[in-house]
């Protein structure tokens, strides 16, 4: 039975994109969900109310909890996650980190380094969003196997802004139900505002 969902925040800061995916997990786990190494202050204060926030790493957080069962997510894992194992695990970490393109591994640099290489698992080593990551773990403990959920690599993005369309391509892997990709509600209005800002575009601001 999972006692916690743990993200461990490796970004300097939360952003708003990061934010989205964050309140994402909360609306699935939020009573089991905790985030760690949050260390900046301001954060913990944007974090509260959607789990535990704590500004100890995830390292020392399983340690107090005394997990015995504790899986790492991670794309370059070498095994792939089975339903069984995650229902025999007491926590699950996911990394609090925005995805890059090609993939650094950053995940395994910064988290499941710290870790035994037999906790770590991949859901299929694609490199999915948070948000998605998320998802698929309720999928699995309400029943289904990885393989019966639906993962498709590439996301493209159409946003009207006036007089321009803006399209916007994602290289992650996004879980789809229904036909139709799983992500936060807000999700493409932050992905636009971003990539906006990241232009030089006035149109949008934080």
């Amino acid at each position: 039975m999972v006692r916690a969902i743990i993200i461990e925040h490796l970004e300097p800061h939360v952003s708003p994109w990061l934010m989205s995916e964050y309140r994402y997990v909360s609306k699935l786990f939020k009573e089991v969900l905790i985030f760690t190494n949050v260390r900046r202050e301001d954060d913990r204060d944007m974090l509260k109310g959607l789990g535990l926030v704590l500004s100890d790493t995830a390292v020392k957080v399983v340690r107090e909890l005394k997990a015995c069962n504790v899986i790492v997510l991670d794309p370059q894992a070498k095994k792939e996650l089975k339903r069984a194992e995650l229902v025999r695990a007491d926590a699950v970490i996911i990394g609090g980190i925005m995805g890059d393109h090609p993939p650094r591994g950053r995940t395994r640099e910064l988290l499941t380094s710290k870790f035994r290489e037999e906790l770590s698992r991949n859901l299929g080593r694609k490199q999915l969003t948070i948000a998605g990551t998320a998802y698929v773990l309720w999928r699995m403990l309400r029943g289904a196997e990885l393989r019966d959920i639906a993962i498709k690599e590439g996301l493209t993005i159409e946003v009207n802004l006036g007089r321009v369309m803006l399209t916007i391509e994602l290289p992650y892997a996004f879980p789809y139900d229904r036909g139709k990709p799983v992500i936060p509600e807000d999700y493409i209005d932050v992905v636009a505002r971003r990539t906006v800002y990241y232009e030089g575009a006035e149109l949008y601001k934080y």
